[in-house]
């Protein structure tokens, strides 16, 4: 799994996710990026999980906590561009139902 991180003029932080977010060293990079960028004080974050081909439980607690520490700093995290198999995964788990879920980049950072 690749990991980017970096921050818009704007002040979101875009955290670019591609291959399997699942147990192991791949959910410990994305917790990484998200402290980090908390760290230089950013709070609203957007996942861009569209090149994201598979997740587990892990991954989805990963999410789930990463949302955490975004409110907790008073800030939000949005998902964008999941496929048809990661939504139906969401939704199965009730992700869909705590997170917010955009199409496009441009929905997500409006």
């Amino acid at each position: 799994m690749s990991v980017e991180a970096k921050q818009l003029d704007s002040g979101i932080g875009v955290v670019t996710i591609a291959g399997r977010l699942a147990l192991g060293g791949e959910t410990e990079r994305l917790d990484a990026a998200i402290k980090g960028m908390l760290a230089k004080d950013v709070k609203t974050f957007v996942l861009d999980i569209s090149g994201l081909d598979y997740v587990d439980s892990s991954g989805i607690g990963m999410l789930v906590s990463c949302l955490t520490n975004a409110k907790k700093a008073g800030g939000e995290l949005k998902l964008v561009g999941a496929n048809p198999r990661i939504k139906r995964i969401f939704s199965m788990t009730g992700v869909d139902s705590i997170m917010s879920m955009y199409g496009t980049m441009a929905e997500a950072t409006a």
